[in-house]
């Protein structure tokens, strides 16, 4: 979707100002009620000059300003909260010089008090399209987030800048939970960060509601659509919040949602006519390979790779993901034992544990943390260069949203699967999991029954529930067998609403099992047609979010595009790869550059530095493919894409300038 033209950013910014101070004043006076309708003009012929989509945006957020603006002007009500700061002065506070694509929309919606729905890829941006109307508009902001490190992370940067920011989380003490609950209460705060869980909490919810909140945000929304063992309970309960705290607008964030999670997103948060802010999902500085791995010595040339790419030159940082926590352990070890400083993560370490090996890798105190996905969502170093995968992931989106995490300074970064087949039966397993049936439903029923603390309400302790469970769990709510509350420290909450089922709901458990089923295959055949894929990486990635738009690498794009030098299993020492090293079973045969070939390979080592303008040179293309070129010396356009390694992105970018120099050595 477009961004809006920098004169409706200006104009829309200065109506919201105009608007929010009239509400704290309870007056718009003749003054602002001409610049109001000066700047609602120039909008409307912004609107006639926009496309579809900038028309669609603008549209929404200027018909619920002026719906703000006329109701001011005919009661004047007052709203009590602390005075708004200018838009821009917060982003100046926020360390925004510029609004990245697609920030301007949702940020501008939320100040008119319109919903939207924010789907935007890793590290493009999305925390500050709460962050900047939170602070410049009259009322108070809630962000809800299953991640306590984003929390955490997001508190720590705003109280830097010295903003009035409140979280609510579960590593707080008493005495700081009960006194950022005060300044909720007391409304000196304008943007809270907190889980879903704590809105089981009737002291947390009355000092929320206490103020006039303007905006409801919830990040992470895909959990929304969450089944089985990924189901998120305390989520659902999130579209019921909007009334009971009276939120002018709610903002449904997500960096992982196609189409058809956007509208269950969309749908079960009940968003209002929401501005819809969809960017590209092309991450253009990133390179995307795999590395097929099969047969004996795997995982020795497994090692050689990833090696090979932490040695390189622009290695580290670097993320190695792993599928499982005994392999996190295993790989962590064989880092430390191979001279890399690392450290391990996962959600069997002690909470302790975890946060020294977090801190040490976000300080910078070792270049390389092996995990589990239970790190990453959240976390902002924005300089790793790599993200590499041990094992195949169990989805495409969960591969993108962890691969996004490199990169996110903008710089050349890669993500890496080092595929082996061996991983597929790990993947079948996931997938079977996600298996229920009405007679597993009816169970659960019958088991919480046995739980019911009155009017068949329920707690049960968050560890006992297993996959199985979890997923029946998903299904009983879906078909209304229960409804689900937001929980209160550890436990599961809800009320039993049937007690037993009927044949009708045993054919709606079962459907929605299927559904369960069908959509767990659809994500192994995802990730499985990713490995396999014999087209452009990057393109089956857009394909797979609905993204038409053409990709557009900056370096590098892919191994598909741009094939990777062969290396044999002893090369990961070998100088003359650069770590983007393909692994397999032998070397190709050199290629021997000796007499005049010789000298024209030196001279095109130039001629490529000399393009990579700063980056690696293996950013232009490989030595191998260099070597190619100096003994064949293709003439035109045709000759030279038949040497292996020279893709569709190296012809676009250097093919004129490359066949200029042939021609001028010749």
């Amino acid at each position: 979707m477009s961004a809006l033209p920098d004169r409706s950013v200006d104009a829309v910014a200065d109506l919201a100002d105009l608007v929010a101070w009239a509400e704290i004043a309870g007056v718009v006076d003749e003054a602002a009620a001409d610049t109001t309708d000066r700047l609602l003009e120039g909008l409307r012929a912004d609107w006639h000059a926009a496309d579809a989509d900038g028309r669609a945006s603008l549209g929404r957020i200027v018909r619920h300003l002026t719906a703000r603006r006329d109701a001011l002007m005919s009661d004047g009500r007052k709203r009590p909260s602390a005075n708004p700061v200018s838009l821009r002065d917060v982003l100046a506070r926020l360390g925004a010089t510029t609004l990245r694509p697609g920030q301007d929309s949702p940020i501008l919606a939320a100040l008119a008090g319109a919903d939207s729905l924010v789907i935007m890829p890793t590290g493009s941006g999305k925390s500050l399209c709460f962050q900047a109307p939170a602070f410049a508009s009259g009322g108070l902001t809630v962000v809800v987030s299953p991640l306590i490190a984003l929390i955490s992370d997001q508190y720590a940067k705003l109280t830097a800048a010295g903003l009035p920011v409140a979280m609510m989380a579960s590593t707080q003490t008493a005495d700081e939970s009960r006194a950022a609950l005060a300044t909720i209460r007391a409304g000196t705060v304008r943007l809270v960060l907190c889980a879903p869980e704590r809105f089981g909490q009737a002291s947390f919810t009355e000092a929320v509601a206490a103020n006039p909140v303007d905006l409801l945000a919830i990040d992470e929304a895909h959990c929304v659509a969450e089944w089985g063992h990924d189901f998120r309970p305390e989520y659902l309960r999130l579209a019921e919040l909007r009334a009971t705290l009276g939120a002018r607008a709610v903002m449904a964030l997500t960096a992982t949602a196609t189409p058809q999670v956007a509208a269950e997103i969309s749908a079960r948060l009940g968003l209002r006519d929401p501005v819809v802010m969809r960017t590209g999902f092309d991450r253009t500085n990133l390179s995307f390979d795999v590395i097929p791995l099969g047969g004996k010595g795997a995982v020795a040339r497994k090692w050689d790779a990833l090696l090979t790419g932490l040695h390189a030159d622009g290695g580290t940082p670097a993320i190695v993901y792993c599928g499982t926590r005994g392999a996190t352990d295993d790989v962590a070890k064989g880092l430390v034992d191979r001279g890399l400083s690392a450290v391990g993560y996962h959600a069997g370490m002690s909470a302790d544990a975890r946060n020294r090996a977090q801190d040490a890798f976000m300080s910078g105190r070792v270049d390389v943390i092996a995990a589990t996905t239970a790190f990453g969502m959240g976390i902002d170093r924005a300089d790793v260069r790599g993200v590499w995968h041990w094992s195949i992931p169990t989805s495409l989106e969960g591969y993108y949203q962890e691969a996004g995490r490199a990169g996110r300074d903008g710089l050349p970064g890669r993500a890496v699967m080092l595929a082996m087949r061996a991983d597929l039966g790990r993947l079948i397993q996931f997938a079977k999991r996600d298996r229920t049936s009405a007679a597993d439903v009816a169970a659960l029923l019958r088991n919480l029954a046995t739980e019911e603390t009155g009017n068949g309400s329920f707690a049960v302790e968050r560890d006992r529930w297993d996959d199985s469970r979890r997923l029946a769990l998903a299904v009983a709510e879906r078909i209304g067998a229960i409804e689900l509350w937001p929980g209160r420290g550890g436990c599961v909450e809800g009320r039993l609403l049937v007690r037993s089922m009927d044949s009708e709901m045993d054919r709606a458990a079962d459907d929605a099992s299927r559904q369960a089923i069908d959509r767990a295959w659809s994500g192994y055949r995802a990730i499985t047609g990713y490995v396999d894929a014999r087209t452009c990486r990057r393109r089956t990635i857009l394909d797979h979010f609905g993204d038409v738009a053409p990709g557009r690498a900056e370096g590098r794009c892919c191994d598909i595009c741009d094939p990777l030098p062969d290396v044999a299993p002893a090369a990961a020492t070998s100088p003359a790869v650069p770590g983007r090293a393909r692994a397999t079973t032998q070397a190709r045969e050199p290629i021997d550059c000796v007499g005049d070939d010789g000298i024209l390979f030196e001279r095109l080592r130039e001629w490529r530095r000399e393009r990579a303008d700063g980056n690696p040179a293996y950013t232009v293309c490989a030595n191998r493919a260099l070597q190619m070129i100096a003994t064949q010396r293709p003439r035109d356009i045709d000759a030279l894409t038949r040497i292996p390694g020279i893709g569709p992105v190296f012809t676009e970018r250097h093919a004129t300038s490359l066949l200029a120099f042939l021609g001028d050595t010749a």
